[in-house]
Order: structure tokens, then C-alpha cells, then sequence
């Protein structure tokens, strides 16, 4: 670990976790000196016509300590160690700190100064009263909470040091086999994530699932559009998790098992292939089917070695897949047969 990286997490640490969780406490222990003047259950929720949400009062200590403190925990966790996994249990082991940790330690500080104010905000204005339906609406607060989490955003990041960045590497290009002329030759390959990222996040939607239910069970609003927010993160999430990578005379192909996304790169239209180390969240802020800070795009399943491919068009497309090496070699063979193909159809052209 170099010096500038050391520094990079010291201070996302301070800002991040240390900062914002002392913010939460303290919310908490002033929120609990004030339980003996709020009602019995007390207001969670309001719509249209007022309060239509109800909680033990117990929730008003809940919501900084464990929503605020999970969240940040969360984000934390990722922030810190999301860079070293998953990785290919093939290469190297590859470790990064991008500007992706240094964002999130900014939202571990605006998440805990949005959700001490609402805390802070739906407790207070319930002080003295008898019945938690009188309590005032609190649509006029809710503005300054999302500038808090803004702000607090902002003000993170810029109290970290500018990230060390890691420069993309230069791949290392693959000699293809020899093919005879008649001689088929394909390559399949399946990409996925690691089998903790994919229980972290099924485990996740479930609890989204079982928070939802629980939600519309109590009847606290806002269940159905959370309920319909899990439903469409988990068909997100399963698109994700496994992609199929073809290489044969169609070129490359990477579908993931749902069939989309489904992308193809034809052989004519290849220019340049090889094998790269990857490091998903310093180079493409996370995991799945990503846009990196550089253009490149791709399947980003994990770090470590990657089969990436430069079109006709100056794209770049990568996929990270066990056995990089062996398909961008078959891929690299089939691209000079088809070249070769090419020119002598050319040849013959010129010559008639």
C-alpha cells in the first residue's frame, strides 16, 4: 500500500464513518432524553391529508441508529474493501483506491446529516403532544434535509484527498493459433460474479422484499412504491450476475443469461485485442455492465484479468472472464483469417 493510498483511507475513515457516526449518536442520545414527552405511537408518515403513519415511539431512536448507522456501515464496507473483491482466483491479486471510495466516504457524511435532521425535525415537532395525529406537517422541512445531503456529500469529498488514481494498464496483446484453412475453431466461456458478491446481494433484495411487505402490512405508506423499487432492482440485479461470452466466426458475443444485455462485436469490425488487469472500482465504480472513467465499457464482474477489444470505431469493449488469455487467442486467429480472407477477395477483385 503506498503512501497516498494510505492517506486516501485514513481520511475516508474520518469522514465516512468516524464523523458520521458520531453525528448519529449524538441525534440518538438527544432524541432519548426527549421519549417521555412524545406520544404513544408516534407519527412516521404523512400524506395528503396529514399523518397516516404510525410507529412505537422506540422507531424515533431506530431511525438514526439503524438506518443511519447501517447505511453508512454499508457504504463503508464497500468504500473500503469493495476494490479487493471479487477477484480472479487465476491472476494476481489487484488493489486500488479510485475516486469511487472517496464519493462514498463523502455520502457516509450528507447520509448521516439527512437522516439526524429528519430525525431530529419528526421528533421535535411531536414534543408535548398528546396525540401524534396533531403533529404539523413537515413538508416544509424535507428541502433543507436534501440540501444537508448535498451538502454534506460535497463537503466530504472535498475533506479527502484527491484519489490516486489508477491508470488504466497497457494490455498485453495474444498470438493466435494456427488454423488451417477449412478449420473451425470457437470459444466459449462463462463470466460471473463471485459467490459472496451475488448471496451480499440476493441477501440484500430480500430484506428489501421483507422490509416492503412489512411496510404494507402496517399500512405506513410508501410500501408499494418500495415494493415496486425491489421488484425492478432485482430484475436489474439478475441481469448481472451471469453473462455467457462466445467467441467464434461471428465474432465476440457476451449475453448475459437473461439475454439481455447482449453485446456483438463482428470480426471485420475488431481492431485490436488483449488481455488487461482490471480493477472494478478505482477503474469502472463497481460491478455489473459499467461505463469506466475512461470510456471503456464492458461486463465488470470482478478484478483481475480481463479479455478487452478496441472496434473499428475506437470503442473499447471488456469482459472479465476466466481463461482471458485462451479466448482472445482464438479470437485473435479467427480475426487474421478473416483479414486474410478479405484481402484475397480484394486481390481477386482487382485482378478481374
Amino acid at each position: 500500500m503506498t503512501d497516498d493510498i494510505r492517506r486516501s483511507r485514513t481520511a475516508f475513515f474520518w469522514v465516512g464513518v468516524i464523523i458520521p457516526v458520531a453525528i448519529l449518536l449524538i441525534t440518538a442520545a438527544v432524541i432519548a432524553t426527549w421519549l417521555p414527552e412524545l406520544p404513544d405511537p408516534i407519527a412516521t408518515h404523512w400524506g395528503t391529508s396529514g399523518v397516516d403513519g404510525f410507529a412505537p415511539k422506540w422507531a424515533a431512536i431506530a431511525l438514526p441508529l439503524g438506518v443511519g448507522g447501517g447505511t453508512v456501515a454499508l457504504m463503508a464496507l464497500i468504500g473500503a474493501f469493495g476494490h479487493r473483491m471479487p477477484q480472479s482466483s487465476t491472476t494476481q491479486q489487484v488493489q486500488a483506491w479510485g475516486p469511487t471510495s472517496r464519493f462514498l466516504g463523502g455520502m457516509g457524511l450528507g447520509i448521516a446529516l439527512f437522516i439526524s435532521y429528519i430525525g431530529l425535525v419528526t421528533a421535535g415537532l411531536q414534543r408535548g403532544l398528546a396525540d401524534a395525529t396533531q403533529t404539523p406537517d413537515i413538508g416544509r422541512w424535507i428541502p433543507i434535509a436534501f440540501v444537508l445531503l448535498l451538502g454534506g456529500t460535497a463537503l466530504g469529498w472535498f475533506l479527502q484527498p484527491r484519489s490516486p488514481e489508477r491508470a488504466a494498464e497497457a494490455g498485453a496483446q495474444v498470438a493466435g493459433i494456427t488454423l488451417q484453412c477449412a478449420e473451425r475453431a470457437a470459444w466459449f466461456g462463462t463470466a460471473k460474479m463471485a459467490r459472496g458478491a451475488t448471496i451480499g446481494l440476493v441477501g440484500t433484495m430480500l430484506l428489501m422484499l421483507v422490509l416492503s411487505f412489512v411496510i404494507l402490512a402496517q399500512e405506513a405508506g410508501g410500501g408499494w412504491i418500495l415494493l415496486g423499487t425491489t421488484a425492478l432492482l432485482l430484475v436489474l440485479v439478475a441481469t448481472m450476475l451471469v453473462f455467457r461470452v462466445q467467441v467464434s466466426d461471428g465474432g465476440l458475443q457476451v449475453r448475459s443469461i437473461l439475454g439481455w444485455p447482449n453485446t456483438r462485436i463482428p470480426l471485420d469490425r475488431i481492431e485490436r485485442i488483449e488481455v488487461v488487469q482490471i480493477a472494478p472500482m478505482a477503474e469502472f465504480g463497481g460491478w455489473g455492465w459499467r461505463i469506466g472513467v475512461d470510456g471503456r465499457r464492458g461486463v465488470v464482474l470482478r478484478a483481475g484479468e480481463a479479455l478487452q477489444v478496441t472496434d473499428s470505431r475506437g470503442k473499447v469493449f471488456v469482459v472479465t472472464v476466466d481463461g482471458a488469455r485462451e479466448a482472445a487467442a482464438v479470437l485473435e486467429s479467427l480475426r487474421e483469417r478473416a483479414m486474410e480472407r478479405q484481402r484475397r477477395r480484394t486481390d481477386l477483385e482487382e485482378e478481374s
